[in-house]
C-alpha cells in the first residue's frame, strides 16, 4: 500500500523516481555506548574503560609537573621573607599546620639536592640515613621503588616536588577508578567520581603527604589485584596486576609510617577474605581453584617482602635505631580510648571546611587531627543491613563482601570505643595506629561500602554471581535511611553549640554538605547511584576542596633570601664550620636548605655523633631519643634537653660553654643574643625578618 501511494504521487506530480538504496540504520548513541563499556566474558572491563580515566589523569599529571604547580604549602615563608602578595601562590592559602611537608620535607629536599643525593645525609654532625623515612631523594637503590622522589634526580627542584606531590594522588585517583570498575565494569563516570571524592576526603587533604596517600592507593590497588585473580581468565593478567599490587606495597612500606598502613590495611585485608570467600560460597569455585587463582598474587607479596628484607637488611642499624627510639618507637595506642570526643571528630566531616577557616576547636587540637571523612560507609550500615537480609531472604545467600565492609567497620569503632582487647589488637598491630589515623580506614571503607550497595540494588554481576538478582528498598525505607543518616551531624550541631565552638559558626555549609550525604544514601538505596555519587563528589569537594594551595614552585629559603645568600657563602669559604640555629624554624629552614653543616632539622632517629657533643654524659636521653625537631634557645651553661610536645627538643645554648667552644662555629638567631662568646658578622632584614649572624670565639 505503501509503494502504490507512493508512485501515486509521484505520477501526479511528474517526478521521476530514482530507487536508491537505504543506507544501514546507525546503531542509537546507547547501544554504542553500551558496546563500548561491555565487559570481557569473564566480567571485567575491558581496555578502553579500564584506560579510559587513567589516561586523562596522567594528562593532568604531566602538565602540572610541567609547570612545576603543586599544593605545596612552601609559600608559608613569604609571610616571613616577603612583602605584598605571593606571586607564586596561584589559588588558596599556604597551611602553616602542614609543617611536615614545607618545614620538614621540603627543607631536607632541599638539603639532599645541595649535597647531590647522598645515601647518608651529613648536615647532622654524624649523619642521618636518607632511605628511611622523609621520602628523600638519594642515588640508592631503593628510589627504584620510591618514584615520587626519583624525579628530583633528574628534574629541576619545582618540576621534581610538583611529581612528588601529585604521583601518589594519581595512585590513588588509579587505585580507586580501578578497584570499581573491577566490579562495576559498566560504570566508568560512577568510578571516576568515586575516585576524586575519595582524594578529597579532609583527612586525606590536610594529611596529604606520600605516607598518607600511598596506603590508600595500595589498598584498593591490592583489592582490585585480589577481584582480577578470582576472575580473569589469562594468568599473566592476575600477574600483571599482582605485579604492580606488589611494587606499591614496596613503596608504601618503605615509608615506615605504620599510623597509616594499619587502617588501610585492615580495610583491604578484610574485602580480600570477602571476595575468596564470595568466591567459594556464591559463585562455586574450588577451593583448590580459588588458591590457584591467588598464586600470582601471592608470589607478588613473597616477592615484596624479599626486596624489604633486602632494603632492612641493608640498613639494620638505622632501622633499629628507629625502633628503639622512645617516640614513636615505643608508642603504642590503647583500645578504647576514643570517649565522646573521639566520636563527635569521627562524624565531624559535614563540618570540616571549618578548619580552613580557622576554627577547629571542639573537634580536634589543630586542623590536621581535626580531620576526618565523610564516613560514607558508617551512614550506609542500616540500608546494607537491610539489604544482606533481604538477600538471605530471597536467595538464601551471603554477600560476603558487603558483610566485610561491615565487619571493617565494627573493626574501627571497636578500637575506638571498646577497651581492654589489647592483646588482640597488638597482634593485629591496630595499637600502632591512633586515634585519629584510623579514621583513613573510612575513606577507603566508603568507596567499598558503595559498591557493595550498587551490586546488590542495582543487579551489576561484579563478585555476587553470574546472574542478577536486584535488590531493591521502598521508596519510604529509603528516605527514612537518609534522615538517619543525617542524625549523627544533628548531634555534633548540637554539641559543637552547647560548647560554644566556632566551628558552627565560621561555616554555612555544613548544612548542605549534610542534606547531600543523606540525599546520597536514599539515593543509593533507591538504585539511583549515579546521582548519588555526584551528591557524595559534592559534599566531599566542599568539605576538602580548598585544603591546600595551587602553589607554582618551590619557596627556597636558600636561594630566596638574602640570608640564605650570606649563609651559603660562610659555608663556601668555611666548608667544616658547624652552625647552630637559635629561635624559630626560620633558622632551622635556612641552615638546612643552605647545605651547611647545622644541629637543626627535624631527625629521624638520633645521630649519636651529635648526641655524644651535646650530651656525653646522656643525662637527657629519654629526651633526645626520638623523632623529633632539634630547635635552640639562648641559656646558661651546658647544653639542657628538654621536650615541650613529644615531637620537640629544646636545647639550651651558651657560646661560653665547653660545648659551643668545641663544637660551634657559627650562630644564626631570630633575635639578638648578649653573649660574651659571640661575634657579629652579620644582621640582615627582609620582609618581616631579621636574622642575625655571629661567630663563634
Amino acid at each position: 500500500m505503501l509503494s502504490a501511494d507512493a508512485n501515486l504521487i509521484d505520477r501526479v506530480r511528474g517526478v521521476r523516481v530514482l530507487k536508491i538504496a537505504d543506507a544501514a540504520p546507525r546503531a542509537p548513541w546507547g547501544a554504542r555506548l553500551g558496546a563500548w563499556l561491555a565487559p570481557q566474558a569473564s566480567g571485567l572491563p575491558n581496555l578502553l574503560v579500564l584506560v579510559a580515566f587513567p589516561a586523562l589523569a596522567f594528562v593532568i599529571l604531566g602538565v602540572l609537573v610541567a609547570l612545576g604547580i603543586s599544593g605545596s604549602s612552601t609559600g608559608a615563608h613569604w609571610a616571613e621573607f616577603g612583602s605584598g602578595a605571593d606571586p607564586s601562590l596561584l589559588a588558596g592559602v599556604p597551611r602553616p599546620i602542614r609543617s611536615d611537608e614545607w618545614f620538614v620535607q621540603s627543607s631536607w629536599i632541599v638539603s639532599q639536592i645541595r649535597e647531590g643525593f647522598p645515601s647518608f645525609n651529613q648536615t647532622l654532625p654524624g649523619g642521618m640515613d636518607a632511605t628511611v623515612q622523609n621520602d628523600l631523594p638519594s642515588w640508592d637503590w631503593s628510589t627504584i621503588f620510591r618514584p615520587h622522589v626519583a624525579g628530583f634526580l633528574f628534574l629541576p627542584l619545582d618540576q621534581g616536588m610538583a611529581l612528588r606531590w601529585w604521583l601518589p594522588a594519581f595512585g590513588v585517583l588509579v587505585g580507586v577508578y580501578w578497584f570499581v570498575v573491577s566490579i562495576l565494569p559498566r560504570r566508568p563516570i560512577l568510578a571516576a567520581m568515586l575516585a576524586v571524592a575519595t582524594l578529597f576526603s579532609p583527612i586525606l587533604q590536610w594529611w596529604f603527604l606520600p605516607t598518607t596517600l600511598w596506603p590508600v592507593a595500595w589498598a584498593f590497588l591490592v583489592m582490585t589485584a585480589v577481584v582480577f585473580a578470582l576472575r580473569a581468565g589469562h594468568w599473566w593478567v592476575r600477574a600483571v596486576v599482582a605485579a604492580l599490587a606488589g611494587y606499591v606495597t614496596v613503596t608504601m612500606a618503605m615509608s615506615i609510617y605504620v599510623p597509616f598502613i594499619v587502617p588501610a590495611a585492615v580495610a583491604a585485608g578484610l574485602f580480600a577474605i570477602g571476595a575468596v570467600l564470595q568466591s567459594r560460597f556464591t559463585r562455586g569455585l574450588a577451593w583448590h581453584d580459588v588458591l590457584v587463582r591467588l598464586v600470582p598474587l601471592a608470589s607478588a607479596a613473597v616477592g615484596a617482602v624479599a626486596v624489604l628484607g633486602a632494603w632492612v637488611a641493608t640498613r639494620l642499624p638505622t632501622i633499629r635505631a628507629v625502633l628503639g627510639t622512645v617516640y614513636p618507637g615505643q608508642r603504642l595506642e590503647a583500645t578504647g580510648g576514643g570517649g565522646l570526643q573521639a566520636a563527635i571528630a569521627l562524624f565531624s566531616g559535614p563540618f570540616q571546611s571549618a578548619l580552613g577557616l580557622g576554627a577547629w576547636d571542639g573537634i580536634g587540637p589543630n586542623p590536621s587531627e581535626a580531620s576526618a571523612p565523610l564516613v560514607l560507609s558508617l551512614l550506609l550500615t542500616l540500608p546494607l543491613v537491610l539489604l544482606l537480609v533481604l538477600l538471605w531472604r530471597r536467595a538464601h545467600r551471603i554477600d560476603w563482601p558487603a558483610a566485610a565492609t561491615l565487619v571493617g567497620g565494627l573493626v574501627v569503632l571497636a578500637f575506638l570505643f571498646v577497651p581492654h582487647w589489647d592483646a588482640l589488637a597488638y597482634l593485629l598491630l591496630l595499637d600502632r595506629t591512633t586515634d585519629g589515623r584510623i579514621r583513613l580506614a573510612f575513606a577507603v571503607l566508603a568507596v567499598m561500602a558503595v559498591t557493595d550497595m550498587v551490586r546488590m540494588t542495582e543487579g551489576s554481576d561484579g563478585l555476587i554471581v553470574s546472574r542478577r538478582l536486584r535488590l531493591r528498598l521502598h521508596g519510604a525505607v529509603a528516605a527514612a535511611c537518609g534522615v538517619v543518616a543525617m542524625v549523627p551531624s544533628g548531634v555534633v550541631w548540637l554539641y559543637l553549640r552547647h560548647t560554644g565552638s566556632a566551628v558552627v559558626h565560621v561555616t554555612h555549609l555544613w548544612a548542605a554538605v549534610v542534606l547531600l550525604t543523606g540525599v546520597a544514601v536514599a539515593l543509593y538505596c533507591l538504585g539511583r547511584s549515579g546521582w548519588a555519587t555526584a551528591a557524595f563528589l559534592m559534599a566531599s569537594l566542599a568539605v576538602g576542596g580548598m585544603v591546600n594551595p595551587v602553589y607554582r614552585g618551590v619557596y627556597d629559603v636558600a636561594d630566596d633570601t638574602r640570608a640564605g645568600h650570606a649563609v651559603e657563602a660562610i659555608g663556601k669559604a668555611d666548608p667544616d664550620a658547624v652552625w647552630v640555629g637559635v629561635g624559630g624554624n626560620v633558622t632551622t629552614s635556612v641552615l638546612l636548605e643552605s647545605g651547611v653543616k647545622a644541629m637543626n632539622g627535624v631527625q629521624t632517629y638520633p645521630p649519636r655523633t651529635l648526641w655524644a657533643e651535646i650530651d656525653p654524659a646522656k643525662r637527657y636521653e629519654d629526651a633526645w631519643n626520638r623523632l623529633a625537631n632539634i630547635s635552640w634557645t639562648p641559656g646558661t651553661g651546658e647544653p639542657v634537653v628538654s621536650n615541650p610536645v613529644r615531637d620537640q627538643i629544646a636545647v639550651t645554648f651558651d657560646s661560653c660553654s665547653s660545648f659551643a667552644k668545641s663544637n660551634v662555629d657559627y650562630v644564626l638567631s631570630t633575635g639578638a643574643i648578649q653573649q660574651s662568646c659571640l661575634t657579629q658578622e652579620a644582621k640582615i632584614t627582609q620582609g618581616a625578618t631579621t636574622l642575625w649572624i655571629y661567630r663563634e670565639g
